[in-house]
């Protein structure tokens, strides 16, 4: 199968120039991304193969990952699977059969779910943000979720709008994929539990930018909240430019794909966003997310989405692990090193725990835009196992 999207884009090649130089006797650990580069899932699959970047370069800086005793420059290699399962089999394959990866990063559940089954049967240790519930079961030996997902952080995010909101009638919408129906089966279950009227589901393509007849349908329903669960940034602002452009004087939360900057400048204006909650995955007022964000603005030119902390974290963790394992070529020893490398300490100052099934379990806050700046008001208490 060929790829089109992927060939075309940059195998980003890692280890720094002059690092290779100093280090030309160390050997090559290669780690394959697959994410959305391009598109409205953009800035989160920038994110994922940014993190990788700067967490690679670290490792390279000191002369490379030692493993075994040996060292090894890290060079990581990113395809953009445009959200797509059949992009992803694609990147999947190339990365495995022609760039020889043991090692992956993935970003969305339809993704990891395509390839789900070829990781376990390669072998190739695979770390995934993928939101759902179905990618891990007792057969699962090379898989590891890198965040928290939906089932640990709803429940303490929904408290939270239940303690902070007097409005209780909300519509969800979302994208018609894979990547968000678990977050709307689990938004719906404690919402419901926590007093909230369920008015109605939305679903869209997507890749639809234009939302008639749909918001006109929701407005009517005396909606109180809409709530843009996993829609992703660039979407979730058109949405609310739209709303606002038909009179919606409502509430907007988001339970899923953070990024106020790319919803703010969809929106059109500060004021569309404004009291807009959604929950976090990082406080950009920390010194290390400071750090980080920094890496990320002299290779990209651009202001990082907040999923940078865990996607970095992941690779840091996933480093950690193959040095643990010490043995790049058997990955099993990898797979298994995840245990022995958690807890550990997240670039924001936080433990990172292993959840109940082969998972980190990241730090969540809560924030709200005001005057056009995504505050922390929140941190959101995190649980474990299926809900």
């Amino acid at each position: 199968m060929t790829i089109k999207k992927a060939a075309s884009t940059v195998a980003i090649g890692l280890g720094l120039f002059g690092a290779l130089l100093t280090n030309a006797g160390a050997e090559t650990l290669k780690i394959g991304v697959i994410a959305p580069l391009t598109g409205a899932g953009a800035p989160h699959g920038n994110a994922m193969a940014q993190a990788a970047k700067i967490a690679a370069s670290e490792a390279n800086a000191t002369g490379g990952l030692d493993v075994g005793g040996r060292k090894y420059q890290v060079d990581v290699i990113a395809y953009d699977d445009q959200y797509k399962a059949a992009e992803a089999v694609a990147a999947y394959n190339r990365l495995v059969k022609q760039d020889g990866v043991k090692y992956m990063i993935l970003l969305s559940s339809a993704s990891t779910l395509a390839v789900k089954d070829s990781i376990e049967n390669d072998r190739i240790v695979a770390m995934t943000a993928a939101f759902t519930s179905k990618l891990i079961d007792s057969e699962t030996k090379y898989i590891t979720c890198l965040n928290s997902i939906p089932r640990n952080y709803v429940p303490g995010l929904i408290a939270w709008l239940k303690g902070n909101l007097k409005e209780r009638c909300v519509v969800t919408v979302n994208p018609n994929d894979e990547t968000v129906w678990e977050q709307a089966r689990v938004d719906d279950k404690f919402l419901k539990e926590n007093g909230f009227t369920i008015l109605g589901n939305e679903l869209f393509e997507r890749t639809q930018k234009e939302f008639q007849p749909m918001l006109p349908k929701v407005i009517g329903l005396n909606v109180e909240v809409i709530n843009l669960g996993a829609t992703q940034p660039s979407t979730a602002g058109l949405i609310v430019r739209q709303a606002r452009e038909l009179g919606y004087k409502g509430i907007f939360v988001k339970t899923g794909s953070p990024g106020p900057k790319d919803i703010m400048e969809a929106a059109g204006s500060k004021e569309a966003v404004e009291g807009l909650i959604s929950m976090a995955f990082a406080d950009p007022s920390t010194p290390g997310f400071q750090r980080v964000a920094a890496e990320y603005k002299k290779a990209i030119h651009q202001e990082p989405n907040q999923v940078l902390a865990p996607y970095y974290d992941a690779a840091n963790a996933l480093l950690l692990a193959i040095r643990k394992g010490g043995d790049v070529n058997d990955t099993s020893k990898t797979a298994n090193a995840f245990a022995q490398v958690l807890p550990m300490t997240s670039i924001q100052g936080d433990d990172l725990n292993a959840g109940p099934d082969r998972q980190l379990l990241s730090p969540i806050y809560v924030e709200v835009i005001k005057d056009g700046n995504p505050v922390v008001v929140g941190k959101v208490p995190l649980v474990g196992g299926a809900q």
